[in-house]
């Protein structure tokens, strides 16, 4: 399907796959009724023809909004595996175990993550599994990449064909004790590079921070100090004013005096 453009459509596009699955089917029908409101009657036939995702896809596009980090090196990893598979067949890609690894690890995060929304929504764990299977699949064309970038996944996925055409039967099989300790071990050095990176953040903003409190502090005082300026000044301008008073009412008697003597 292709929704008319507009950045308010393609809103409500994602809200409406955000939302929970039991609210799916309401809030389709009302922005179908929506738009044909507004005129839109292809738009709101093919939003009507929307089907509510099964479980297993919901959590799929909740993961696409929760996870992206996790989401985005399962992509990457099912994007080099597709390109390298003829290579990787005849064991001439040297990418191709790497983004195995990449992929068993954000498949396992995903699936873990999984795990926690459907305990949190009451959703069975049957759907985890065929959820973790259709991110996978998800991963290895470029129409599931898309899909699964924006959350907008209609339906479950199985894996196109991809061992069966290259020969790689054993993919999607768990790793070998080599390549989980390699995976172990890519994972261990990630996070350190994340709390190296974390610990300079962290620098970095107490160094900012000291040096914004040092200027407040410093505008303080400088307010302060026009403070103290601006009431001196106010007070010799009420003394002045007084004295203006004091001598209007000696001129005043001054010219009574003069009346008097004339």
């Amino acid at each position: 399907m292709t929704p008319a453009s507009g950045a308010d459509f393609e809103g409500d596009l994602d809200r409406l796959y955000q939302l929970p699955l039991n609210e799916f089917t309401s809030a389709r029908d009302d922005l179908a009724k929506r738009l044909r409101a507004e005129g839109q009657n292809e738009t709101a036939q093919e939003i009507k023809k929307l089907r509510k995702p099964t479980a297993a896809v919901w959590l799929v596009n909740q993961l696409a909004r929760e996870r992206p980090l996790d989401v985005q090196r399962l992509l990457k990893a099912g994007q080099t595996l597709t390109k390298s598979q003829a290579r990787a067949a005849a064991g001439k890609s040297p990418q191709f175990p790497k983004a195995r690894r990449d992929e068993h690890h954000a498949l396992e995060q995903l699936a873990k993550a999984a795990r926690e929304i459907a305990e949190r929504a009451g959703v069975g764990s049957p759907a985890v599994a065929k959820a973790a299977e259709t991110l996978r699949a998800a991963s290895l064309t470029a129409e599931g990449r898309e899909l699964l970038r924006r959350g907008r996944l209609t339906e479950e996925l199985e894996p196109p064909g991809f061992e069966a055409l290259t020969g790689l039967e054993g993919l999607g099989q768990p790793l070998s004790p080599a390549e989980t300790k390699r995976a172990r071990r890519d994972d261990r050095g990630e996070k350190r590079r994340a709390l190296t990176e974390a610990r300079e953040r962290v620098r970095q903003l107490r160094a900012e921070e000291r040096e914004l409190a040092t200027a407040a502090r410093s505008a303080a005082g400088e307010a302060e100090r026009a403070e103290a300026e601006a009431e001196a000044a106010r007070s010799r301008a009420a003394d002045a004013q007084e004295k203006a008073r004091a001598m209007s009412d000696q001129r005043e008697a001054a010219e009574a005096d003069l009346d008097r003597l004339g």
